[in-house]
């Protein structure tokens, strides 16, 4: 799992951990169903590679839950860390904007003025 302050990516495979958990399953006995080493399956849980098609349809096979089941929360899962970036992303550009000279170039009519730090962070990119 990782997360910012706004979104939290949570990893198909903590939903293969339950599955596996619910099912009295151990790892080791799931990686000899899924025809995958333990290594890899390990990786999958973890979040450390990502769940493919072929996986999905191996899961729906072993775990009895649709592959488009898991191809969604792959798709979800990589779309929230894609958010979890952006978001770390704009914390940084938020902490340039409090060091940087804004006022200045406001005044100076380069930047329009403005107080909000979003708009700040907008008007700067578009200047540079």
């Amino acid at each position: 799992m990782i997360h910012s302050k706004n979104t939290v990516a949570i990893p198909p495979g903590a939903t293969i951990r339950e599955q596996l958990d619910l099912r009295g399953m151990a790892q080791k006995e799931f990686s000899l169903r899924m025809g995958m080493s333990e290594k890899h399956i390990s990786r999958l849980i973890n979040g450390k590679v990502e769940l493919t098609p072929d996986v999905a349809l191996r899961l729906e096979s072993v775990l009895g839950m649709p592959a488009k089941f898991w191809n969604n929360l792959e798709s979800i899962y990589r779309e929230q860390i894609a958010r979890v970036e952006a978001d770390m992303d704009d914390e940084q550009e938020q902490e340039f904007v409090l060091k940087f000279p804004y006022a200045k170039l406001a005044n100076a009519g380069i930047v329009p003025k403005t107080r909000i730090r979003q708009e700040k962070i907008l008007y700067l990119r578009r200047f540079f």
